[in-house]
């Protein structure tokens, strides 16, 4: 789901396509309700469709905001594993998001291939869609992606979207 690009030094956030992560959040369907009191907060479809976000307080910081991977579309009969051998199933991405300004979150985004961790940011628009932007030290040259909020089916077994 994050796929990273490796330039010249730089590490750019280039898309959100199912491929790598683990968590330490359960993925049960009572905890994906899209109702929250912020409105980053919530369930979110990415981009490519094939993965839902579930962003909201995080464990340990109630004050900041991280994301978990609580649906993704995959044929095999488990989901991916990260670099860990962890399931991606649950897998916290996003991470320490504080508030920073006019609705602006700064933390970390995992990319669960390599293992490392990138500068990140999101808000959400105007629009209602929520902006993630993944960087490495300097925004101008990250990637930004924009997911909408998530309505569709209930998500089933091991994080599997359903469809139909």
């Amino acid at each position: 789901m994050l796929r990273f690009l490796h330039y010249s030094g730089l590490v750019m956030l280039v898309a959100f396509s199912l491929g790598g992560m683990s968590s330490q959040a359960s993925a049960e369907p009572s905890q994906l309700s899209s109702h929250s009191s912020r409105p980053e907060e919530g369930l979110w479809l990415v981009k490519e469709k094939d993965g839902i976000f579930r962003i909201g307080p995080c464990n340990d910081r109630k004050d900041r905001l991280c994301g978990w991977l609580v649906g993704m579309d995959y044929t095999e009969a488990e989901p991916e594993k990260d670099i860990w051998g962890r399931s991606e199933c649950g897998l916290q991405i996003i991470s320490d998001m504080k508030p920073v300004d006019n609705g602006r979150w700064d933390g970390h985004i995992l990319d669960p291939h390599t293992g490392r961790t990138y500068d990140a940011r999101l808000w959400v628009a105007k629009s209602g869609h929520l902006k993630l932007l993944g960087y490495l030290g300097i925004p101008m040259f990250g990637q930004t992606q924009t997911w909408s909020r998530y309505h569709g089916a209930s998500i089933g077994q091991k994080c599997r979207m359903k469809h139909g």
